[in-house]
Parts: structure tokens; sequence; C-alpha cells
């Protein structure tokens, strides 16, 4: 990275940070990647300091969302992960619930180096040795039982936040090594058994590489040189360096040897989430079906200038006509233009019928044409969709991360705009510097924007690659621990699908939509805000997690005869919630337009 870009990597980093949430097998494993980068290891890439920061950044944001011990070694444990919980006197004292299920009740066990082997060796409590962990053995090799000694050792070192990374097993995967101060513990966490599973797919879907780029990056894996790669696929030299160049670029790596390696780790280190990929057949994407769909009956798909765009529509029961604008619905960064039923059902009632489409990259949406504009992309897709309802007027809904769509489209089109209901807003935070965050959530979520392109693709590809294989469950358990009104939220089984659906929603097509939506609205584009011309409601919740309520008042302070509210005991969902405070903003906006 240039130097230029290390002075905002503070900023960059919490900003990213800011679309995850505090997720705490995310931050884990965030934890792993900064402790292992920075470890020194023969024939590793070398990471600039700037990357150390960035890593020491993602270290504390995660000491400081985890949450709490609950229950001796229960938190210790948590997730979806192989971990066992070693005391001083080499006894498993505690085993997550996957390790249980491989392993077998391994509470209570010792181990011991056995002989001159030194593999390990589980032990009864009376010292006869026990056959449900034979294949713990493996993993629980010399160079691991070796690393466990020497943490407890160390008795004059301050080890809170030691964590040590060792290849075991034959295949090379990573065991983390990690010493908890508070119970005087060691955590072990091990890779999933089937870690190297579908690497291609993950490859495929979370870094853009290509089907034809995968294959030749699994021959590079494999030790195989350019021109043995050419004979094999019977192409030209000249295009498997092309092809490898791309990977390069798409890595960020600037050799094969940093390119494999990189794979490699990423990959390994990802497994000690430890929850299982989806099956390939499953994860592949799909047009007519759907896949990230929460209610597939109002999905549709529409074409543009040769582009797929896929697009919901939420009709009035019946098919009745309404007098009432189209609401055109610009969703979140990590939802869809879906609603809840509770939402649906509200809106038809009164008659406000609903439409959005899905931003370059989102679900079945081909991403923008190339050297095209991000931004007016969408705006035209979603000018393409409101097209079809002739001769309507339109309320813009802009939630969450859809607002700075909401508003361009009305900078763009404001002739048939009756007004925008932004909900849930973010806004830069260059609006208002002076302002103390309420929370880390905040603070993160109000950061200045992305300032290293190349810190933003990893951590977006390691993000997305989580989310995709196994953390989406994680993720929304997180959300539910940042808001009080937002945790009620999830209870219901509708929402939390809802909110399941959106992840698949952005993780489809890998990180397309997610850098191309995020790295469009790096900067401070605040100043649009006073350009709003037609009618403005905000909606804020008192509980949002994510933006501070007082940069949603000054926003709505820049725009003459707009209005704001904010609404008691509500967070991040109430769209979805409290649909009778956004119908009131509905019918202010229209008779403002009105009048």
């Amino acid at each position: 990275m240039k130097e230029a870009e290390g002075n905002g990597l503070s900023s960059a980093v919490e900003a990213i940070y800011s679309y995850f949430k505090g997720d705490q097998e995310f931050t884990e494993l965030i934890r792993d990647l900064e402790q292992f980068l920075a470890s020194s290891r023969d024939g590793s890439p070398e990471f600039s300091t700037e990357i150390d920061q960035h890593f020491a950044i993602a270290g504390q944001l995660a000491e400081r969302i985890s949450p709490s011990p609950e229950a001796r070694y229960r938190p210790l444990v948590e997730g979806p992960a192989l971990k066992l919980i070693v005391d001083r006197n080499f006894r498993i004292v505690a085993q997550s619930r996957s390790a249980r299920h491989a392993f077998g009740d391994l509470d209570g066990l010792g181990i011991e180096l056995g002989g001159s082997s030194r593999s390990a060796l589980p032990l009864n409590p009376d010292g006869t040795g026990v056959t449900p962990a034979s294949e713990l053995i493996g993993l629980l090799d010399n160079y691991v039982l070796e690393t466990i000694a020497e943490i407890f050792a160390d008795r004059d070192k301050d080890t809170a936040s030691t964590r040590r990374f060792v290849r075991a097993g034959e295949d090379g995967a990573f065991v983390s090594v990690t010493h908890e101060s508070e119970f005087d513990v060691v955590i072990v966490t091990l890779p999933a058994a089937n870690w190297g599973d579908n690497i291609a797919l993950m490859l495929q879907l979370c870094l853009d590489l290509s089907k034809s780029e995968v294959e030749i990056l699994e021959q590079m894996v494999a030790g195989k040189s350019n021109v043995e790669i050419s004979r094999e696929r019977s192409r030209s030299l000249d295009t498997v360096k092309s092809q490898t160049q791309s990977i390069f670029r798409k890595l960020g790596a600037s050799s094969r040897v940093e390119a494999v390696q990189i794979v490699k780790d990423i990959t390994s280190l990802a497994a000690l989430s430890g929850e299982a990929p989806r099956s390939p057949v499953s994860a592949i994407r799909s047009r007519d079906s759907f896949p990230y769909a929460h209610d597939p009956s109002v999905w549709r798909m529409a074409e543009r200038d040769g582009r797929k765009i896929s697009w919901v529509h939420h009709r009035l029961p019946g098919g009745r006509d309404t007098d009432k604008p189209l609401v055109l619905n610009f969703h979140g960064l990590l939802q869809s233009p879906e609603l809840s039923q509770t939402a649906r059902i509200s809106f038809a009632r009164h008659g406000y019928e609903v439409a959005g489409a899905s931003r370059p990259g989102y679900g079945g949406t081909d991403k923008q044409p190339v050297r095209s504009d991000y931004i007016e992309t969408s705006v035209e897709d979603a000018r393409m969709i409101a097209e079809r309802f002739e001769g309507r007027r339109i309320i813009l809904l802009g939630h969450l991360f859809g607002t700075r769509i909401a508003i361009e489209y009305a900078r763009a089109h404001p002739e048939r705009v009756a007004g925008i209901v932004l909900c849930s807003a973010y806004f830069p935070l260059q609006m208002a510097e002076h302002l103390v965050p309420a929370g880390a959530i905040q603070k993160l979520a109000m950061s200045s924007g992305i300032a290293s392109w190349a810190a933003h693709r990893f951590i977006a590809h390691t993000g997305l690659s989580y989310l995709r294989f196994g953390g989406a469950t994680r993720y929304i358990a997180a959300l539910a621990e940042r808001s009080t009104a937002d945790k009620n939220a999830l209870r219901d089984h509708d929402i939390y699908g809802l909110l399941h659906a959106g992840i698949r929603h952005v993780t489809t097509n890998g990180t397309v939509g997610f850098l191309g939506d995020t790295g469009a609205s790096n900067h401070d584009w605040s100043d649009i805000i006073a350009d709003i011309s037609v009618p403005l409601f905000i909606l804020h919740g008192e509980q949002d997690p994510a933006v501070n309520p007082e940069i949603a008042k000054l926003a709505a302070s820049l725009v003459p005869h707009s209005r704001i509210e904010i609404v008691p005991d509500a967070g991040q969902q109430m769209l979805h919630v409290m649909p009778e405070k956004v119908l009131e903003a509905f019918a202010a906006v229209e008779a403002a337009s009105e009048g």
C-alpha cells in the first residue's frame, strides 16, 4: 500500500467493521489472521507495517465487542468450531458441542506426551487410555502439545492475549492455541474435518475468480509452472500468464508464492469457524429459483441493456387499483428489497404497493458494465423498475445503506417523486466530527469511509467468505446483542428468516455487490443532502446500534422543510417491526408534496 493511504487506515478498518456489527466468530477469525500474519514464518509473504496497524485495530475492536462471560468456560466454547479447553494439569475441562460430536465426551480427560514419539495420548482420570479420541490424537501432535506447554511455562510473562498457530497433521491445517488469562486455561481450536472441501467454490464466489482462474490457481497450488499449466490446459503460454496476473491482482498478491500462500492460509484459518460450508449444488447461483429469496413468489427478473436485474414486487391483494404513490424501496447493505409480513400487510391495507431492485452485484442482478458508475447504474436500474408503473407518483424509501441511492434517484429524476422517507439511514461521519458516537458499533458505522482499497478487499473477501460459508447464523445472533429493540425483533421467525435471506442476497455473487456498494460511497457525500428538493422525512430508532441519532438530526437540519422523528424503543429493524411509523412518514411527504 502506498504510504499516503496509511493515514486513513484506521478509518478504513472501522468503516469495514461497521458492516459486520461485531459478530464474535468473525472477530475471532480476524484476530487469528492478525496474529498469524504478524508471526514470523519461513517462506511466508511479508506484510507492511500498515497491515500490522490494520490488525492491531482489529484486535482492539474484537476485545471491545465480544460478549462478557456468562458462565465458567461456557463463552470459551461457544459457536460451531472444534474447541477444547485445557488447564495447567493438561486436563480437558470443556469442549464445544461440535468437538463432543466429533470426538466423544472428553471432559476430565488428561493429555500427556507419550514416550519417544511424543504424540498426544488422552487419558481417563484413573490413567487408563481411551479410544473415542483416536482422531484427536492425530491432531494434537507434538508441536501442538509443545506449544501448550510453552504457554503454561511462561508464568513470568503476560500471556493474556497469547495466540499461536501450529501446522498439524499431514494436510498442514492450522491449530490455534490461545491462552485465556481470566481462567488460566488454553483454548485449542481445531480445523473442521471438511476444511478443505469446496475450496474451488469459495474462491470462485468469494474472491471474484472465474472458473478458469480457479482451475489455474489450483494447479499453481499443486506446484505446476505456467509452462506445465499451458500444456495441460491446451492454452497458449501468454493466455496462462495473463490469467495468472489477473489472479495476482484479485488476491492482492505480487507473486506466485504469495498468491498460493495467501489462499492456503486464509482457507485454512477460515476453517477455524468450524461450520460446514454449503454444498456446491445448493450454493451455485440460480436465476430461476431465487436462492436469495425469503419469499420467492414476490421476486421477478427484468433486463436492461443486456443486464439481468432481480427485483421485488409486493402487489396489493387481488391486484386491486390504488391512488397511492408507488413505494420504491432501496435496500440496505446486508438486506434485500423484501419486506416483513408485518410491513407488507400494513402497507397493503393502506393501499401502498412496494417495488425494489437488487443493486448491481446483489441477488440476481449483474454487476455494472465496465467503466460505468455504480451509483448511476443503481439509479437507472431502479428507474427501469419504476417505469413499469406508468404515471404513478413515487415515494422513495431509503433503508439503511440504501440512503444514498434514494437521494441520488431524487436528484436525477425528481419529476415523479412525491418525497423521500429515510429509515435507519447511514450518513458520513464528516457531517458531525464533533459528535461522540454512543458505543463502539456507532463509532465504526460513522467512520469516514474506505481509505485503502487493498485493505477493503482483504476484509471484504474474508468477511464475505465467512458469512457465505457458515457464519450467517452467528452474524444474525450478534445483531440481537447490540440493541434491545432489535433483540426483540429477531424473535420473530419471519424477520429472522428475512435477515438470513438478506445475507444470501449480498453473498450470492461473492464480494461483487459488497465491494461495489461500499466502494461507491467511500467519501464524504454529505453535500448532496442539502440538494434534496422534494419533501424529506427521516425515521431513526433511538436504540439504533449503528448510527447516532444526532447524526440523523443533523442531516434533517440540512434540508429545508424536512421532518425527523427519533422513535423510542426502536432499533435498526424499525422498517420491519413498526410499519405504522413508516406509514405516518409516507402520509407526511404526500401531504407536503401536494401542498
